[in-house]
C-alpha cells in the first residue's frame, strides 16, 4: 500500500511539472514555461514545502533530511530573490536555473520519500508494530 501511494505522488508531482503552464499576464506569459502547471516559484515553492511536511509526518523524512531540504529550498529562493533584485524580473537563462534547481530537490525528495517508506517496511517487527528508527 505504501508503495503504491508513494507511486501516485511521485506520478502526481511528475505530472505537475510536466503540465503547461496558464500565462494571465505578459510577465508570466514570458515565464510560465518555468512553472511546470503552477502560477508561479512561489506555488512551486508551497508545493515543496508542503511535501517535506509530508515527509516529517509520515515518517518517511528524518528531521535531519527535512532540515536538509528546508535548507536548500531557502537556498533557491535566496538565489531567485537575488536575480530579481538586480533588474526586477528574472532573465530566461534565470528562470531556467531556478526550475532546474527546484526539479533536482524535488526529485531527491521523492527519492529520499520512497527509501524512507522503504526502510519502514524493512523496519516492521513481524510482532504487529515498527522497531525504532537508529
Amino acid at each position: 500500500m505504501r508503495k503504491l501511494i508513494s507511486a501516485l505522488l511521485a506520478t502526481l508531482a511528475v505530472g505537475a511539472f510536466a503540465a503547461p503552464a496558464m500565462a494571465h499576464d505578459d510577465d508570466e506569459a514570458r515565464y510560465g514555461q518555468y512553472f511546470g502547471g503552477y502560477q508561479s516559484f512561489d506555488a512551486l515553492y508551497q508545493h515543496d514545502y508542503a511535501g517535506i511536511r509530508h515527509g516529517v509526518s509520515d515518517g518517511a523524512y528524518s528531521p535531519q533530511e527535512a532540515r536538509q531540504f528546508l535548507w536548500e529550498l531557502r537556498q533557491v529562493r535566496q538565489r531567485e530573490s537575488y536575480y530579481r533584485s538586480r533588474d526586477g524580473y528574472l532573465s530566461p537563462p534565470e528562470g531556467r536555473d531556478i526550475q532546474v534547481r527546484l526539479q533536482r530537490l524535488h526529485d531527491i525528495m521523492h527519492e529520499a520519500h520512497e527509501e524512507g517508506h522503504e526502510t519502514q517496511d524493512d523496519d516492521w517487527n513481524g510482532y504487529g508494530g515498527y522497531s525504532p528508527r537508529h
